[in-house]
């Protein structure tokens, strides 16, 4: 099954990039954490190119200063579908570049919720929590579309007053749920 953490059993959870703080998300995409999983291979494209072109040429491909080539590179290079990756020591997640969603593969947290569509088989919608309630008792509503356990973002990946966190949320490491503070509005 794909989307599904073999060693914990826990599924991987999808959430729109919409659902979270814009802070949050720039933090995803543009962090210190994050890569771009195109750079690293479009960087090696343009050197065995260049290393080609010598060859062509019949130069040494080892006495030329790729230093100029690879800044030129950085300066123009743009990631062109939007995808980036992003790990830290809690969470690994990858942002798909057509605005579907955001994996979260690796979290210190879960949740429950129902299955996304068929575009990502297996993984829980995190914009489709239910209730331990209801995946306790079998509920036939909540199970309706299949109900799984899905790693999950913290509150701090979300803005109180305009993107709340929409679900209720566990340890992996005791099955605890993270209680969150009350926050009094003006």
């Amino acid at each position: 099954m794909s989307n599904y953490d073999e060693k914990t059993g826990i599924h991987y959870g999808v959430i729109s990039p919409n659902s979270i703080s814009s802070e949050a998300l720039s933090d995803l995409c543009f962090g210190s954490n994050s890569t771009d999983p195109h750079y690293e291979e479009g960087k090696k494209e343009l050197l065995d190119d260049l290393k080609q072109f010598c060859e062509d040429h019949y130069l040494n491909f080892e006495q030329i200063n790729t230093d100029s080539f690879e800044d030129q590179f950085n300066d123009h290079y743009e990631n062109s579908d939007g995808q980036y990756d992003y790990e830290d020591t809690d969470y690994k997640m990858h942002i798909s570049g057509d605005n579907f969603g955001i994996f979260v593969i690796k979290s210190p947290y879960y949740t429950y919720c129902k299955q996304c569509s068929p575009c990502a088989p297996g993984a829980g919608d995190l914009d489709n929590p239910i209730s331990l309630q209801e995946y306790e008792k079998g509920d036939h509503n909540a199970f309706m579309y299949g109900t799984v356990k899905a790693y999950c973002l913290d509150r701090d990946f979300f803005d109180p007053e305009y993107a709340p966190i929409p679900y209720r949320y566990y340890n992996v490491s005791d099955d605890k749920e993270v209680l969150m503070p009350i926050i009094e509005v003006d």
